[in-house]
Parts: structure tokens; sequence; C-alpha cells
């Protein structure tokens, strides 16, 4: 796979947590439109919208404006969507989009300087029976049966998935966060290595290897700006108060 060059003023996004009472990342995307911000590359990291799974119908209704908005928007700027553990099983919705799901993460990108990244929404290199769990979760004939059995209740599986979304806290801290994210650094074997899904909001540099878990746009709707200063830098951008 041809590596992805990471450009300047190059736009990350993770945890957007999109749903009916949080339109933060929409707003955005009309910024973007009108050229009120302004980039030629959108990294999309994962759990953009609370629940997103082409399997389940019940969830595409919502998403739709978004994935339009997306397509259109992909034919002027390279996007690129890893997908996330709240938003999988994307590839047919999009055609201008680059997806990249979870057997494809993480994804090997390069900066201008000529140093190798490697991105991944974050819910990968877990213990095996949770991997296991999640992978299953993404099969597409289990999701279909899912699908099924969600009609069939009113669609009252998805909604209890996206009430109790709506209830969980955006931001806490992880303890002994940092000596998690060293034992996993050695699967990535990299100089450098961005993640989503923890939303910690944090740079760490251990060894050789520095490691950033991007802040969650639900929060303050918060995004990173890629600078050459020279040294790589991820400016970061709050368009909200908490």
């Amino acid at each position: 796979m041809q590596k992805i060059i990471i450009k300047e003023n190059a736009i990350f996004i993770a945890d957007a947590h999109e749903n009916e009472n949080r339109r933060g990342f929409w707003k955005f995307l009309q910024a973007l439109k009108n050229g009120k911000i302004q980039t030629s590359q959108l990294f999309l990291m994962g759990d953009i919208f609370d629940l997103l799974i082409y399997e389940i119908k019940a969830t595409h209704n919502f998403a739709k404006d978004y994935i339009d908005l997306l397509e259109e928007l992909a034919c002027e700027i390279e996007i690129i969507y890893l997908e996330g553990n709240h938003d999988f099983n994307l590839a047919k919705f999009f055609k201008n989009v680059k997806v990249y799901n979870i057997e494809q993460q993480p994804l090997l990108c390069e900066f201008q300087d000529h140093t190798l990244a490697k991105l991944a929404h974050g819910d990968i290199f877990l213990k095996p029976f949770l991997q296991f769990c999640l992978k299953s979760l993404r099969n597409r004939y289990l999701l279909y049966f899912l699908n099924f059995l969600n009609n069939l209740c009113k669609y009252k599986i998805t909604h209890k998935i996206l009430q109790n979304q709506n209830k969980k806290k955006l931001v806490r801290e992880i303890p002994n966060f940092s000596s998690l994210i060293k034992k996993r650094l050695k699967y990535y074997d990299t100089n450098f290595v961005i993640e989503g899904h923890y939303h910690q909001n944090i740079f760490l540099e251990i060894k050789n290897t520095k490691y950033l878990n991007l802040a969650t746009f639900a929060y303050k709707e918060s995004f990173f700006i890629v600078k050459y200063e020279p040294e790589i830098r991820f400016h970061k951008i709050e368009l909200k108060e908490a």
C-alpha cells in the first residue's frame, strides 16, 4: 500500500461522536465548504458518529447529509477516514472518501520531512479476547441479523445504544496511560504514532517514538492542524467552550 504524505495544514479530527444532540462536526463541515476553514487534507480518526454501520439501516438517515457533504468535499480535498468502534463497515457509503477499516490499521503515512508515522483509531493491539469480540461485531452476517432484530423491535436496540452514548462522559483521565501506551508502541514499530479512541489529548515521547493521542472533537470541538516549523507540530484549535 502506498504511503500517504501528511501535508502542511492537514487537519486531524477524532471522536466527534456526532448525534442528534451534538452537531459540532456538521458545523465544521459547513465551515470547510464555505472556506472559513481551509485545508487540502482531512484525516478523520474514527468514532466520527455515535453510531454508523452500513448493515444497520436505522443508522443511515442521520448520517446521510454528512456522507453527501463529505463526498462533495472529497472532490476538492483529500479525505482519509479511519473507521472506529462506533462507525465501521463504511466503504459502501463512499466513493471519493478514502476509508480504512480496522484490518488496514495502523495506516502507514509519511510527514514531509520523511518521518514515518502510523495512524489508527486506537482499538487495535488489544488483548486477544477483546480483539476477537471487536472483530466479530464487524461481521456483516451478524450485523444483518442484528438489523433484522432492530427492525422487528422498532429500533429499540439502536435507540438504547444512542441513549447510553449520550450519558457517557466525554473526558476522563485514564490512570497510568503512559504505561499502557509504552506497552502498545512496540507493535507499531515506527517513529510517530497518532491515535484517537482514548480522548486523552496528550503528547508523549517514549524512547525514540513520539505518540499523540488526539482530543475528542465532541468535547470542545477540538481539531489539530499540522505545521512544519521546521519540526512537526500539531496545533490544537478549539471552536467552543466546554
